[in-house]
C-alpha cells in the first residue's frame, strides 16, 4: 500500500499574528480588516484577514491580471485599466486555489504549506469562498458604465460556473474508468473549463472594459482559453517529470487523475501497448503499484520530446490571435512571459 507523509493540519489557535498586506492583492483586504462592533480585533483577524493576507502575498505569476491589461491594450487603449480590474480575476484564482487544494488533498502551494493545512479546512473553505464574492464586489466598486458592469458581472458568473463544472469532472474522472478513445476529450474539457475559464475571463474583463468590439472580445477570450489549456498541459507534464517539485511528483498518477500525458500516450501508442499502462494507472490509484516506475514508463511513451505538444498548442494559440488582431507590441511581451512560465517547468 502506497503511503504519503504529509504535515499535520494546524489548528486555528496556532496561527501566527496577522501580517499587514504589502501588495495590491493584500491591500484589497483593507476594507475588511476592521472588526464589526463588539468583535475583538484579534478574533476577526484570525478568522479571515490575517490568514488570507499571508496567502495572497505569496509569490505568484499574477499572469491572469496581465492578460487583462493585454486585452485592454489590444482594444486600442494607450492608458492602463483601473488598477483593481486585473485583481478581480486574481482574487477568483486565489479562491479557487484554496478550494482546489482542499479537494485534491494537496500539501503545498507556492512554496509553502497549502492554506488549509495552516488554518484548518473549515476556515479555508470559508476564506476561499469569500474571495469569490470579494472579487465580484470589486467589480461594483470600479467606476464602469452600468451596461459594461452588468456585462462583466454576467461574464464573471458564467466563468465561475464553468470552472466549477470543470472541477466536478476533474474530481470524478479517473484513469481506471476511461478508455484511450475518450481521454483527450475528457482532459481537454477539464482544462478548457478550469484553467481556460479564468484565462478567458481575463480577456473579457480587459477588452469589454476598454470598449472593444464584440469580435475582438471573442478573440481575446478564445486566446485566453487556449492559453490556459496550454499552461495546464505544461503543468500536467511537470508533475509527471518532477519539475513541479517533489511534493507534486507524481501526485496526479497516485490519485488516478486524467491528465494530458495520458491523452498524449493514448494518441501515440497502439491500444495493445497503451492499455497495460492504463491498467497500471488504475491499480496505482487503488493503492498498489510503483508510482515512480509508472511515471518513467508513461514519460517514455511520450517520446524523446515530450514538451512538443505544449509548444505546438501555444504556437497555435498565438497564431490565431495574430490572425485576429494583427501585429501588436503587447503580444510580444505576453509571448515572452509565456515562454518564461513554460520554461520554469520544462
Amino acid at each position: 500500500m502506497l503511503t504519503i507523509a504529509v504535515p499535520p493540519i494546524a489548528q486555528p489557535s496556532t496561527l501566527p499574528p496577522p501580517v499587514v498586506p504589502q501588495d495590491p492583492l493584500g491591500d484589497l483586504l483593507a476594507d475588511a480588516s476592521l472588526a464589526p462592533a463588539g468583535i475583538p480585533t484579534r478574533l476577526w483577524a484570525d478568522s479571515l484577514v490575517g490568514p488570507l493576507s499571508e496567502f495572497l502575498r505569496r509569490p505568484g505569476g499574477r499572469f491572469r491580471g496581465r492578460l487583462v491589461t493585454l486585452a485592454w491594450s489590444l482594444a486600442g487603449r494607450h492608458d492602463r485599466p483601473h488598477p483593481s480590474l486585473p485583481l478581480v480575476v486574481e482574487l477568483l484564482h486565489a479562491g479557487s486555489l484554496i478550494i482546489d487544494d482542499i479537494q485534491d488533498g494537496s500539501v503545498q502551494r507556492r512554496g509553502k504549506a497549502a492554506f488549509h493545512r495552516l488554518v484548518g479546512i473549515p476556515v479555508a473553505i470559508n476564506a476561499g469562498n469569500w474571495l469569490y464574492f470579494r472579487a465580484t464586489k470589486l467589480l461594483s466598486q470600479i467606476d464602469l458604465p452600468p451596461a459594461t458592469e452588468l456585462s462583466l458581472h454576467r461574464a464573471t458568473a458564467a466563468a465561475v460556473q464553468t470552472c466549477h463544472e470543470g472541477q466536478a469532472l476533474d474530481l470524478s474522472a479517473r484513469i481506471g474508468d476511461t478508455c484511450g478513445g475518450n481521454i483527450r476529450a475528457i482532459v481537454q474539457t477539464i482544462s478548457e473549463c478550469k484553467t481556460g475559464g479564468l484565462m478567458g475571463l481575463a480577456g473579457i474583463l480587459g477588452a469589454t472594459s476598454a470598449g472593444a468590439d464584440g469580435w475582438l472580445t471573442e478573440a481575446v477570450r478564445d486566446f485566453g482559453v487556449r492559453l490556459g489549456v496550454g499552461l495546464q498541459m505544461q503543468n500536467d507534464l511537470s508533475e509527471l517529470t518532477g519539475a513541479a517539485g517533489p511534493l507534486k511528483h507524481p501526485e496526479d498518477l497516485i490519485h488516478g487523475r486524467v491528465t494530458w500525458p495520458w491523452a498524449w500516450a493514448a494518441d501515440r501508442l497502439p491500444e495493445g501497448r497503451f492499455e497495460p499502462l492504463r491498467q497500471r494507472g488504475a491499480r496505482l490509484a487503488q493503492g498498489t503499484g510503483d508510482a515512480a516506475r509508472l511515471a518513467g514508463d508513461l514519460l517514455e511513451a511520450l517520446g524523446p520530446d515530450p514538451d512538443r505538444p505544449v509548444r505546438d498548442w501555444l504556437d497555435a494559440a498565438f497564431a490565431a490571435l495574430d490572425d485576429a488582431v494583427g501585429p501588436h507590441p503587447a503580444l510580444e511581451s505576453i509571448r515572452s512571459e509565456v515562454r518564461r512560465l513554460v520554461g520554469r517547468y520544462a
